[in-house]
């Protein structure tokens, strides 16, 4: 972490804050890298209300990041330790706040999940994120590909 900026989980107020975030890095950052259909796929993702539900339940814990009041980046998990949301606005990119998030993110569900120790934590890396999660430690678990529009390549690490 670092001293101009915290991260900590959202409540239930700022979800709509959150998604609007990855909704406008993506847009700014890879949305150009997607067909049509994988750019209405992703925000459908994002808009779900089934999701939304989940969330307020406690099975899709998000976490972001905050400089000052201002949200500037946030992570999600799903069906365990699966990363399916990391994005950092743009301003703040290569300021380790994208690694602060991850480091949150893989404390916090192994502060909540007995038996993570040993499981392997996954992302489906957007093209423009591959790097950032080489750097950090995962591993490509298969070449890069596309599903419903959404181009991506499956990635893993341990999480301890």
């Amino acid at each position: 972490m670092s001293a101009d900026y915290c991260v900590r989980m959202i409540d239930r107020n700022e979800w709509e804050d959150a998604m609007a975030l990855c909704w406008s890095v993506f847009l700014e950052c890879e949305g150009h890298l997607y067909e049509i259909e994988g750019q209405e796929n992703f925000r459908r993702f994002l808009d779900d209300e089934t999701l939304y539900t989940v969330f307020l339940n406690g099975g899709f814990p998000v976490c972001a990041a905050f400089f000052g009041e201002k949200m500037i980046g946030v992570a999600a998990c799903r069906s365990g330790p699966h990363l399916s949301l990391l994005f950092v606005d743009r301003t703040f990119q290569g300021r380790g706040v994208g690694t602060a998030l991850l480091g949150y993110m893989i404390e916090y569900l192994l502060s909540r999940h007995t038996g993570l120790g040993d499981e392997m934590m996954t992302v489906n890396s957007s093209p423009v994120g591959v790097e950032f999660y080489h750097r950090r430690g995962f591993k490509d678990t298969g070449p890069q590909q596309i599903k419903d529009g959404i181009l991506f390549t499956p990635m893993e690490m341990m999480l301890r």
